[in-house]
């Protein structure tokens, strides 16, 4: 049953290698069936089950799609083809991959929507999806991942509103939506998400109002780039509790009213961008 299951692991990625040219032939001669599998070049191992646990083939100048099989890598926990050329739809067959927890699949050139299935790969820590050709909206689905700690779906071409789910995920770290088409107003949020440091939601065409407690949610955010969109409104004054904030971008908005002097009580803040708003009075720079 062993000499089975890592064959599975082996033929899938014998179907990755025959999907992708590989200009520098770096698979064609260190992927070969005459070498365990587990010897394999950026491929590793569990000392456990002996079945494939990591793949990692960022930066080797990869052209192709990715085959269904991929999704028979069934132990696998770490998937990264960042920096590579690959095209295409992401397989359904991926939602297979059930232990995958770091999942890194930034510039590339896939296309079509980020597919709700993502959401059902609840062990994943970190996702990248930035700087590929993606349309459509954010699933709600992704509202799922519980345990995620990294969101980057930046450089992509998304759009719709923000879904209410995002600020479901209670370990986000760092969640950069940064770069896309996103619309409609930033959701409120009604639980405190105690490990959000990042929030990077620039470049996009968010309006509305913050909400008013918004920030009362945040108490260890460090920084915060809004810059670039067509918000409204006045700064919330539940902003000037987030003590370890570091960065503000709020530049390049329709924000009004005048910058409270609470902003002076944020010790930690080294940089503030706040240039083409409304706002108002003459403002003394912290």
């Amino acid at each position: 049953m062993k000499l089975t299951t890592i064959l599975t692991d082996q033929s899938a990625l014998l179907a990755l290698k025959n999907h992708v040219y590989d200009p520098e032939n770096v698979l064609e001669t260190n992927w070969s069936s005459s070498t365990h599998v587990c010897n394999w070049f950026r491929v590793s191992c569990g000392s456990k089950h002996h079945r494939v646990t990591a793949l990692n083939l960022s930066g080797l100048e990869l052209v192709g799609t990715l085959p269904p099989s991929l999704g028979n890598l069934s132990f696998l926990s770490l998937l990264s083809i960042t920096n590579n050329s690959f095209h295409g739809r992401l397989p359904v067959q991926l939602s297979n991959l059930r232990r995958l927890k770091h999942l890194s699949f930034g510039n590339n050139s896939f296309s079509g929507e980020i597919p709700s299935w993502l959401g059902s790969l609840t062990e994943l820590r970190s996702f990248f999806l930035d700087h590929n050709n993606l349309k459509g909206v954010i699933p709600f689905s992704l509202g799922n991942l519980s345990k995620l700690e990294i969101l980057t779906l930046s450089g992509n071409q998304l759009s719709g509103s923000i879904p209410s789910s995002i600020f479901n995920m209670s370990s986000l770290q760092k969640m950069d939506l940064s770069n896309n088409m996103l619309s409609g107003s930033i959701p409120s949020v009604s639980h405190d998400l105690l490990s959000i440091e990042f929030i990077n939601f620039k470049f996009n065409n968010l309006t509305g109002h913050l909400s008013k407690d918004m920030f009362d949610h945040f108490p260890n955010l460090k920084e915060l780039l809004l810059g670039v969109n067509m918000l409204s409104g006045r700064i919330p004054m539940s902003l000037f509790k987030c003590k370890k904030l570091q960065m503000l971008s709020l530049a390049f908005n329709q924000m009004e009213g005048s910058l409270p002097v609470e902003i002076g009580n944020l010790s930690m803040l080294q940089t503030v961008l706040i240039a083409r708003n409304h706002f108002e009075g003459n403002h003394t720079y912290y």
